[in-house]
């Protein structure tokens, strides 16, 4: 754990944290209020891509796709965004950033859907200092579901 470093601290905040193996947490975003928004984050500080452990790359795809497959499954949620900055916090981390139908529709866009846009947009529009009910009701959705599938390893949705 690095001194400061957001990520490390939010790996390890029990409240919003979903799921967590040996190498990887995943946990809700805390200052947006979307349900479903979603960090991906190795628990050993990394800063580089290429640094990573296998077992932290074969954690953060494994619940990349757990991820994507069960938001996809919820409404209205259509598409899930992967996005990875590192600019104002270098610890790896990725963000799953759950879009709407209505929010390719709320932001006028020539040439079709602009997904970066969608996300700054939402970012700070959605931007709050505490989590509303339908972000803790999603928590406790996704632990469960998360849970039941790598306890049954089941595939989501059978």
């Amino acid at each position: 754990m690095e001194e400061g470093c957001p990520v490390c601290l939010e790996t390890g905040n029990n409240d919003r944290l979903v799921v967590r193996d040996s190498s990887v947490a995943v946990y809700h975003m805390g200052n947006v209020a979307l349900p479903g928004y979603l960090v991906l984050a190795p628990l050993r500080h990394v800063t580089l891509w290429k640094d990573l452990e296998e077992s932290e790359t074969t954690s953060l795809e494994r619940f990349r796709a757990l991820a994507e497959t069960l938001l996809l499954q919820k409404k209205p949620i259509r598409k899930v965004y992967f996005l990875s900055f590192g600019e104002l916090c270098p610890h790896i981390h990725i963000h799953c950033f759950p879009r709407t139908a209505s929010m390719a529709g709320d932001i006028p866009m020539t040439g079709g859907v602009d997904g970066p846009r969608i996300f700054d947009h939402y970012r700070t529009a959605l931007k709050t200092d505490a989590s509303p009910p339908e972000v803790s009701d999603m928590i406790e959705t996704l632990r469960r579901e998360f849970q039941d599938h790598l306890l049954t390893g089941k595939s989501p949705g059978r």
